[in-house]
């Protein structure tokens, strides 16, 4: 800003003055005259060339001694009234990579008179915010939040400035200032890509200027924003190379090491997914769930991948599911907007939390199966003046013998809801769910049977409910297992499939995906790091803290199964141990220390939480490196 405006960088008021420490030697060239006080031992500076500024009157008050609040931890945000928040907020998620955080909208009433704020903040009774959003523009944790206020009002001002912006000397404008590595690369990127999109975007000064600033060199230069407020692009010459771009940013822009490489190339143990499985499986699962008119609702839970999220969406999934408070604000923080919770969620912390969590995302949805747990979470809403309501599904004990209630027992906690939701809205029925997580490897059949059974006490909840003329909007369940048999049961709005997308030998053999069109996608890439040609024993590096272990999965087995000439025999902590398949194996079949091997995974559940990182590869050569919530 000192590129458009001489001004006090540190100044003194009266008998007190500011600490800068060190002298630094840029006062002869911003026209600043830096002396020591007569009062204390510290140094203060004055512009010097304007006669115009009364300097006992325009200067600040700081003292050497700590006299401000305590526990201060620097600024959080700044909140800025904008024309449209919409708008805004695209642009500013679309130029400078903001990321959503959380919003509110309201209708016209009750206005600022009818809650008796207009008194409070000065305003016309009349006034009314249709539209408040959060965004975050950096990585630091408690910093860099921009909200952005959308007000309509019978007394708001006529602005001047470009685009309907306050003029840059208007008493009340303000700007933005984002910090970039290469602001020539900027300035070229915005007249190639964002001028040419947003009417009204234009550059106050072109070419960027440069001066001295903080000990430093800053070369700036000013955007106009489409809805006219002046956006600071700032380039540091010294900070700017310690400084790191945001983290949106480096994904863009750099490339992992790994992609291109072959899987040979991989360390060891990597969580491993062939693509080509992966979007055959998708497309074959979304088509299906598709043609019975029904909502598919992947769960999350095994590969805590954003990325994967994010395209099972792109092959026409809704939503996603998540069993823990944890899991959902991990991904809520990743962008993801809706969001059920298929559980309980208890205890007075957990229950702000998940009151704080609805205001971050479009949909959450949660499991009930408690009376007091309704009404807990009810009043955890209403405790905020602003009210973002929590859509509650009454959960049913479907033969799993876990948690959920009977038919009988779930029309009284929709009721409950329901009058919660017409007195004080802060929570919202929209239906019922249950999980089937006793039919996974049941024979066909015998699945076939207990799905059926288990989808009949769903049909029962929901006559029983829409009978005291409460609508059931949503009826979920099901799952990879035996979504084939779910979509056939007439009942389900909505399908719970996720593992299907990937496929382990679990899914594949023991729950019969295989027979249905399904391919195995999920690897572990181990390395011999030991074994004897005489004994037919060798030993890897992933063991159960790599691959994980759950009973219905079992040993993880080999990929190639043809190519070593051996079976996995077990698994410790660290270790896989392979074992010849017979006496009578070649041994020249047998790997060398150091040979990397793909092994099938026997229960993805049980290991993707103990995986940072995802490699998607295609042809055993790495596509893409896919980050984890673990």
């Amino acid at each position: 800003m000192l590129s458009l405006l001489k001004r006090q960088i540190t100044c003194s008021s009266h008998n007190s003055s500011v600490l800068i420490g060190s002298v630094p030697k840029i006062q002869n060239d911003l026209g600043i005259n830096i002396k020591k006080s007569y009062y204390s031992n510290i140094w203060t500076s004055k512009v010097f060339d304007n006669p115009k500024i009364n300097h006992n009157e325009n200067s600040f008050l700081v003292t050497k001694r700590n006299m401000g609040v305590p526990g201060n931890m620097g600024m959080d945000h700044i909140g800025i009234v904008v024309p449209n928040v919409a708008k805004a907020a695209e642009f500013l998620i679309e130029v400078f990579d903001a990321e959503f955080d959380w919003e509110v909208k309201r209708e016209p009433k009750p206005n600022f008179g009818e809650r008796d704020w207009a008194n409070l903040f000065g305003v016309h009774p009349e006034t009314y915010m249709p539209h408040v959003l959060m965004l975050k523009c950096g990585d630091a944790h408690l910093t860099q939040y921009v909200e952005l206020f959308e007000f309509v009002s019978p007394e708001q001002s006529e602005l001047k400035g470009r685009g309907g912006w306050h003029r840059f000397s208007d008493v009340g404008n303000s700007y933005i200032s984002f910090t970039v590595k290469d602001i020539k690369k900027v300035v070229a990127h915005v007249k190639e890509k964002v001028i040419p999109k947003w009417p009204g975007v234009q550059f106050i000064q072109d070419p960027p200027w440069s001066f001295p600033l903080r000990g430093d060199v800053c070369t700036s230069t000013f955007l106009v924003s489409p809805w006219g407020q002046w956006i600071e692009l700032t380039e540091w010459q010294k900070a700017g190379q310690q400084g790191t771009v945001i983290k949106k940013t480096r994904n863009q822009e750099n490339s992992h090491p790994l992609i291109g490489k072959h899987i040979s190339s991989l360390p060891t143990p990597s969580f491993l997914v062939d693509l080509d499985s992966f979007e055959h499986n998708s497309k074959l699962l979304s088509s299906r769930i598709k043609a019975k008119n029904i909502n598919w609702r992947p769960p999350c839970k095994a590969h805590k991948c954003p990325a994967i999220a994010n395209k099972l969406q792109s092959y026409g999934a809704k939503g996603i599911v998540v069993l823990t408070l944890s899991e959902a604000q991990s991904f809520a923080a990743e962008g993801i907007r809706d969001i059920f919770i298929a559980n309980e969620i208890i205890g007075a912390e957990n229950i702000e939390e998940l009151s704080l969590l609805a205001k971050r995302v479009d949909v959450l949805r949660v499991n009930v199966d408690d009376e007091q747990n309704i009404r807990d979470i009810n009043a955890a809403v209403k405790k905020w003046e602003i009210t973002t309501p929590i859509e509650i599904l009454v959960e049913l004990n479907i033969g799993h013998n876990r948690c959920g209630v009977t038919p009988e027992q779930s029309v009284r906690l929709a009721q409950v809801v329901k009058e919660l939701e017409e007195r004080s809205g802060g929570v919202k029925f929209m239906g019922i769910s249950g999980y089937e997580g006793h039919t996974p490897i049941l024979p066909p059949e015998e699945k076939k049977i207990e799905t059926e059974k288990s989808h009949s006490v769903l049909r029962l909840s929901k006559e029983l409910i829409e009978k005291q003329g409460i609508k059931v909007q949503v009826v979920t369940g099901g799952g990879s297992c035996n979504y084939i048999q779910s979509l056939e049961t007439n009942i389900l709005t909505e399908l719970q499939a996720g593992g299907g997308a990937i496929v382990d030998q679990l899914y594949y053999e023991k729950a019969g995906l295989g027979l249905h069109g399904h391919k195995i996608g999920a690897g572990v890439l181990t390395q011999i790091m030991s074994g004897s040609i005489e004994t037919g024993r060798f030993m890897g590096d992933a063991g159960f803290k790599a691959v994980g272990w759950h009973p219905f999965g079992g040993l993880p087995r080999i990929r190639d199964e043809n190519k070593y000439g051996l079976n996995v025999s077990g698994l410790s902590a660290e270790h896989t141990r392979f074992l010849k398949k017979s006496e009578n194996v070649d041994p020249s079949l047998f790997p060398k220390r150091g040979d990397k091997i793909v092994l099938v995974p026997g229960y993805t559940d049980a290991m993707g939480f103990l995986h940072r990182q995802i490699v998607a590869i295609r042809n055993d050569v790495v596509e893409d490196v896919w980050p984890t919530l673990s």
